[in-house]
């Protein structure tokens, strides 16, 4: 038995695995967009969360978690948000449409678990490094539709609230953006019967 420190082989086999099962499920086009999007986005992701490196020649303060995370961790979480939201009839084939889907797909995973302080940065950062007309509020305010391939609000998903009569007011939990988002997010997991842990 060979042991292999994760340190010394990186998160690029994982993803490279990965993209061979996108490849045999939906085809070349969207597995070289997927390569393509994770030359753009995944390693400058990385550098700016865990080494503070933005591209410029002067270096950040690496951003906080709220618990710690490797990056073989936010890659795995990537993958499976990724695989929990692709349809597997007529997935979208158009680079911008993926790409748009990718970068909302990095926000939760690679920056989901960031401390409120820094989230803000992140979405910043990942809007100036796609260079697309993203949502002008923050990319945490914003749910990527994938029937119709477009931004909209957390705020719009939020159904609306009607005071039940029979139950006590202890048991009444009242829909907000938090709810309706952690609860998507939570059941988009599941739905792949995988674990998962909210901080």
């Amino acid at each position: 038995m060979v042991f292999v420190d994760a340190k010394n082989l990186g998160y690029a086999p994982y993803y490279e695995r990965w993209v061979q099962q996108k490849k045999a499920k939906y085809g070349e086009i969207i597995a070289e967009s997927l390569k393509d999007l994770y030359t753009k986005y995944v390693f400058q992701c990385i550098e700016r969360i865990f080494e503070g490196n933005d591209g410029s020649e002067e270096l950040l303060p690496p951003l906080q978690f709220i618990t710690p995370r490797t990056n073989l961790n936010l890659i795995t979480q990537l993958c499976t948000l990724i695989d929990s939201m692709l349809p597997d009839q007529e997935p979208p084939e158009e680079f911008e449409q993926l790409e748009f889907f990718y970068i909302f797909c990095i926000i939760w995973s690679l920056g989901g678990a960031l401390v409120e302080a820094d989230r803000e940065k992140f979405s910043e950062f990942l809007r100036n490094t796609s260079q697309l007309i993203l949502p002008s509020s923050s990319l945490y305010d914003n749910f990527f539709n994938i029937e119709n391939l477009k931004f909209m609000r957390w705020e719009e998903k939020v159904p609306s609230f009607e005071m039940p009569v029979d139950k006590k007011f202890g048991s009444i939990l009242v829909p907000t953006v938090d709810t309706v988002r952690y609860a998507w997010l939570i059941n988009q997991i599941m739905s792949l019967r995988k674990p998962a842990l909210f901080c």
